[in-house]
């Protein structure tokens, strides 16, 4: 256990910090999923949850959560799927 008080705040910070960005992770992975499925199937559906998952990558990396290359990796890749189908 951290002796000083600053690390006391820090240990706290750092909770409230993972918790949040582990949030924000699962989601990513999750919408992510959920649009490679829909992707598959070539249904309507995949559009709308590219241009979601994009906006949820684009919020990420405003908020420091992901690296920016990152997030334009991946919205680079789902844009350049979406408009393969069409």
């Amino acid at each position: 256990m951290p002796i000083l008080k600053s690390a006391f705040k820090r240990m706290r910070q750092d909770k409230k910090r993972r918790a949040r960005n582990s949030k924000v992770e699962n989601e990513l992975k999750s919408l992510s999923k959920k649009f490679a499925v829909a992707l598959g199937a070539k249904t309507a559906e995949a559009k709308k949850l590219g241009l979601e998952l994009v906006s949820k990558l684009d919020k990420a990396r405003s908020k420091g959560m992901i690296h920016r290359n990152n997030a334009s990796r991946k919205k680079s890749r789902i844009l350049s799927k979406l408009a393969k189908i069409g």
